[in-house]
C-alpha cells in the first residue's frame, strides 16, 4: 500500500470539506483513479471504512452494531436507545452463538456485552 489508509481518508476528507456539494462526484471519481494509480485498489475496502470512521469522528456521530440471540423486543430497543443519538447509523444482527442477551459495539472500539456466551466466557477464563 502506497499510501496508509488513514492517509487517503484524511486527504478526501480534507479536500471534500473545501469544496463546493456539487463537486463531490467529481471529487470522488478522481480519488478513485489516484488509488488505481497507486496500485492500492485491493484495499479500497479498508480507505473506504477508514474514511467512514473519520467522517464520523468529525460529526460527532456513531456507529452501532447491536448483536442479540434472537431478536430483540420492543423493551429491549427502548433501553437500547440510550446508546443511540440522532445520526448514528444503526445495524442490528442476530447471533444464535450469544445464547442469550445483548451485545453493543461502538465504532469498533468500546463494547458492552450482556451476554450469556460472554459471561460464560469470563467463568471458564479463570479456570
Amino acid at each position: 500500500m502506497r499510501y496508509p489508509a488513514h492517509i487517503y481518508a484524511k486527504a478526501l476528507i480534507d479536500v471534500i470539506k473545501s469544496s463546493k456539494p456539487e463537486d463531490e462526484g467529481r471529487i470522488i471519481k478522481n480519488f478513485t483513479k489516484l488509488i488505481q494509480n497507486n496500485g492500492d485498489e485491493t484495499h479500497s475496502r479498508k480507505i473506504i471504512e477508514e474514511t467512514a470512521r473519520l467522517s464520523r469522528k468529525n460529526s460527532g456521530t456513531h456507529n452501532v452494531v447491536i448483536e442479540s440471540a434472537r431478536a430483540m423486543s420492543s423493551n429491549n430497543k427502548k433501553g437500547v436507545a440510550n446508546f443511540i443519538k440522532p445520526g448514528d447509523t444503526v445495524i442490528e444482527k442476530i447471533n444464535p452463538e450469544l445464547i442469550a442477551g445483548t451485545r453493543i459495539v461502538i465504532d469498533d472500539e468500546m463494547q458492552l456485552d450482556g451476554t450469556l456466551k460472554g459471561k460464560l466466557d469470563k467463568v471458564f477464563e479463570n479456570i
